[in-house]
């Protein structure tokens, strides 16, 4: 592993859900992963990367994710009080565990999840205030970022058999070291242009040479692209998956592409509404389980090989 700490075997696995582009299906694809994950016997930990706290919101809710921002137990709270107070935070109690309610065989998901709110921007922006004012370099920060990721959060992969990153937009600092640090990297994406444009930035932006430059280290596998809100019956779209499939069975390919498509499909957007009472996988999504979920989690599980 190029510039990454190599763990035990049998540990669990860290995927990273990115895109540089927001707006296509990241948090859908973190929840339904999650899920469906853990209704086939997977304990799963999510991680809230992303200032919108969307996956954090459906998860665990706006109340109770309203009362651990408000002591405190978020991933921004946990980062300013490292890098910039300069103290010695645990992150464990930071995670909720069972934070899903959703049901599988009467049993509750095996989902915990770390939360993020709000601020988590404007703590990523203090952190190269603060850092660069004790004269680091962005090249220092990277690395003290990165250290946090080898120290806390890889060791987390002993207790949880994926630990799923839901990722902002675009490359952050924090992002950045999540995606490279990752086993596996998910780009959910629309097949359509826009959403398609900046692929090829962000591949080369991370796997290729000029992104490996300074030591940085490689991701352990090239990402694998997931089609979301797939409209079979859209030509644009037609053709786009086309032109991926295309590129992916290429032998320079910079990607791969999982054979699940998600579809857009009113169910899906519907199954990250709150609900007033806890539905069942089945009942939450459908006849998504069949189609999407179970070919979605093999995939996955193929990547690991069929761990």
């Amino acid at each position: 592993m190029s510039g990454q700490a190599r763990r035990p075997h049998g540990s669990g696995h860290l995927i990273a859900v990115a895109n540089m582009k927001g707006g296509v299906g990241k948090t859908t694809t973190v929840v339904m992963l999650a899920e469906a994950l853990a209704a086939d016997g997977a304990s799963v930990l999510v991680v809230d990367l992303d200032p919108q706290a969307s996956v954090s919101v459906c998860l665990a809710g706006e109340t109770l994710l309203a009362e651990m921002i408000a002591r405190g137990r978020t991933l921004e709270a946990y980062l300013a009080l490292k890098l910039v107070s300069r103290e010695k935070p645990l992150l464990a109690p930071r995670i909720r565990d069972r934070v899903s309610v959703t049901t599988h065989q009467n049993e509750p998901l095996s989902v915990s999840l770390l939360p993020a709110g709000p601020y988590l921007r404007l703590v990523e922006r203090e952190i190269i205030y603060e850092l660069t004012e004790r004269n680091c370099s962005m090249r220092a920060i990277e690395d003290q970022l990165r250290t946090i990721f080898q120290e806390e959060f890889v060791p987390l992969a002993a207790r949880y058999d994926y630990i799923l990153f839901d990722c902002a937009p675009g490359i952050s600092p924090v992002t950045e070291v999540a995606v490279r640090g990752a086993d596996l990297v998910i780009v959910a994406s629309i097949a359509d242009y826009l959403s398609t444009y900046g692929l090829d930035a962000f591949v080369q932006t991370v796997w290729g040479s000029s992104g490996r430059r300074g030591g940085q280290p490689a991701p352990l596998r090239p990402p694998h692209v997931l089609v979301t809100r797939f409209q079979q019956q859209v030509r644009q779209q037609q053709h786009t998956l086309a032109r991926l499939q295309a590129e992916a069975d290429a032998d320079d390919a910079g990607f791969r592409l999982f054979a699940t498509r998600v579809p857009q499909a009113a169910a899906l957007a519907e199954a990250l509404m709150p609900r007033e009472v806890p539905p069942t996988l089945s009942g939450k999504y459908g006849p998504h389980v069949s189609s999407v979920l179970i070919p979605l989690v093999t995939e996955v599980k193929g990547v690991f090989g069929g761990s």
